[in-house]
């Protein structure tokens, strides 16, 4: 015990200066490793038979990528690579036996999902039972507000789908009773539960866990037991070991390049900036530094003057069911999820025409801001006053 705690020691100390940077089309030896060793709770769990983790055709079997981003490969062959009833540790290694890096990689990170989701998915069967039987879930919502609060940053750090939790967390914006009991048998409440359960429902139960029995058949205590036993196998296995919740991850189809030099960059957040004021984006440290040297004078996209540029802070918020909840750094600038404004969490939707609606406030560039809340004078984010604001418009491929 000892020895593994100067071992997780040495890893913080090899990490904390390193930057974590994977492409998701070229995965190497060294990002197996690293995510083995990031997440060293999971290594031991079981996989089991999956209709949708070993999906069967053309007399073989593929394993489905976790990305929520598009990449060049939807599926990869398992390639005699033999899954069920071993642990991930093992299946891992084999893969990296034979140097199948990417299938290592994506077979890790379904572990992940299938884990993060089979937790949430019981958490609305339990809410939904408890519901029925109008029986108090304040203390549970605080539970899973602190567990959501460790696995939002790590679906966001991952690249996995973040629907599910979005959609659990609007239930819980949109059902606020008075005191956040929800003792009231309420069945549009129960049919929002069902439809993020309804998006979790083909990824859950890929780990071999305690014996899933009926909610619908249990007592209240049994009810609570068995939330509790979920609660344990997340918070025992599911934790990121001292590694940074942001990773640049590249890779993704639709990842753009600086307008200006047009080298082949992903857009991650540390490294745009916004043309000012068209608001036309984005380009590079190097041709904002440009800019500044009097070399660059016009935007591009649109020819129209250059006055300023503007460096990007983009968050994306989770703001609603605790405090706990802070908003994230964005993984890429063209995020494929859907934009919600940092304030208001409401979904940023631009014209048919393709017109922005997505704003920043100057001068900490924090968003994204939607069309109503981008008018307030103090940065919900960092609390700085806005001196001005951009509507910020990216070229679609």
């Amino acid at each position: 015990m000892l020895l593994n705690k100067w071992k997780l020691i040495l890893f913080f100390i090899q990490t904390i200066n390193q930057s974590i940077c994977v492409d998701l089309n070229n995965i190497t030896f060294e990002d197996v490793d690293t995510l083995q060793k990031e997440y060293p709770y999971m290594n031991e769990v079981i996989l089991k038979q999956h209709p949708y983790y070993i999906k069967s055709h053309d007399e073989g079997n593929f394993c489905p990528v976790p990305y929520s981003h598009l990449v060049d490969y939807p599926e990869i062959s398992y390639g005699g690579i033999k899954i069920i009833d071993r642990s991930l540790q093992d299946v891992v290694s084999n893969c990296v036996a034979e140097k199948k890096y990417k299938l290592a990689y994506t077979i890790f990170l379904n572990a992940i999902e299938s884990m993060a989701f089979t937790y949430m998915y019981r958490f609305c069967e339990f809410a939904i039972e408890m519901n029925k039987k109008r029986n108090d879930i304040s203390f549970y919502l605080k539970e899973i507000g602190g567990i959501l609060a460790e696995l939002i940053p790590i679906i966001n750090r991952e690249w996995i789908s973040p629907e599910p939790y979005e959609c659990i967390l609007d239930v819980y914006e949109n059902h606020k009773s008075e005191e956040n009991k929800f003792i009231k048998v309420n069945t549009n409440y129960r049919n929002a539960l069902l439809s993020c359960m309804k998006l979790m429902k083909d990824k859950v139960h890929f780990l071999r866990d305690p014996k899933k029995v009926t909610m619908n058949e249990m007592a209240i205590n049994q009810l609570k037991d068995y939330h509790h036993m979920s609660y344990l196998v997340i918070s025992d296995h599911l934790t990121l070991i001292n590694a940074p919740y942001y990773k640049d991850i590249t890779g993704d189809l639709y990842q753009t390049s600086c307008t200006s030099c047009k080298k082949n960059n992903t857009g991650t957040t540390n490294e745009i900036y916004i043309l000012s004021p068209c608001g036309h984006g984005w380009c590079c440290d190097w041709c904002s530094s440009k800019f500044r040297r009097g070399k660059l004078s016009e935007c591009p996209v649109c020819h129209q003057e250059i006055m300023s540029t503007q460096k990007l802070n983009i968050r994306t918020s989770v703001s609603i069911v605790t405090q706990k909840y802070e908003p994230l750094q964005a993984r890429c600038i063209l995020d494929e999820r859907e934009v919600r404004c940092v304030r208001c969490r409401y979904q940023v939707v631009d014209d048919d025409d393709d017109q922005s609606k997505s704003y920043i406030m100057i001068p900490c560039g924090h968003g994204w801001y939607c069309e109503n809340c981008i008018d307030q004078e103090i940065c919900s984010i960092c609390k700085h006053e806005k001196t001005d604001k951009l509507c910020v418009k990216f070229e679609k491929k």
